[in-house]
């Protein structure tokens, strides 16, 4: 969802969402454009883009290499941009990766939230905000290559879920009732036919209820079935 600050400045939305699958399991991703460059929001799709088209070369048998695949992912996403500039695209990028093995593999670069867990419980996979005040790592940022923090999970337990979520959620959600959060969308929503969820999930972000927020807000929720991967 647009963040009212951006609605008021006619400015499109830097945030960007894509949930996929395929023969090698499914694939969710996020990605939040940085503000202060010039076409975040470009570096932000191509970024969901990218990762699609480096998951689609994984093995149906057999998990990548966590480095390997983070490598592919920002080859594709400077080819997607090309030719423009990458220091003026930079984006953060969250993605969950369920294999058809049925391990998990998480990622992140840059703030914003990845938390998984089961049976009410939510680890954030980076605890703490990355980068220095109001800075955070990313691709595309001059000079130095973007620190992937991941988690590789080979045997995830029963109902495993993944909350993605861009930082004008995420900075909104206290750590004590994350777990509390993620039971919420799953039981509120994950049952629901998809174009109605997505109708009463964007109402709810619209009302968000944090007096003053101002940014964009995209949440994704990336689950397992009771019985194997899905």
């Amino acid at each position: 969802m647009r963040g009212p600050a951006h609605g008021r400045h006619r400015v499109a939305k830097q945030d960007a969402w894509r949930g996929t699958s395929g023969r090698f399991g499914s694939l969710v991703v996020v990605a939040d454009g940085l503000g202060s460059r010039p076409h975040s929001r470009l570096g932000a799709l191509a970024a969901c883009r990218a990762a699609h088209q480096a998951v689609r070369g994984l093995s149906a048998h057999e998990a990548a290499d966590p480095s390997t695949l983070f490598s592919r992912i920002e080859s594709c996403w400077r080819a997607e941009l090309a030719p423009r500039d990458p220091a003026e695209c930079s984006t953060t990028v969250m993605l969950s990766v369920v294999h058809r093995c049925g391990g998990v593999l998480l990622g992140q670069v840059g703030d914003g939230l990845v938390a998984y867990g089961a049976e009410h419980v939510a680890d954030r996979l980076v605890r703490e905000r990355t980068g220095f005040g109001n800075e955070t790592d990313a691709l595309g940022l001059p000079g130095r290559r973007p620190l992937w923090h991941f988690r590789w999970l080979p045997a995830p337990p029963a109902g495993f879920r993944v909350l993605l979520a861009t930082d004008g959620v995420a900075d909104d959600l206290r750590p004590e009732s994350l777990g509390r959060f993620v039971d919420h969308l799953a039981q509120e929503f994950g049952p629901l036919p998809p174009p109605e969820r997505h109708r009463r999930l964007v109402a709810e972000l619209r009302a968000w209820p944090t007096p003053g927020h101002f940014d964009d807000k995209t949440l994704a929720l990336h689950w397992t079935q009771r019985e194997r991967p899905s």
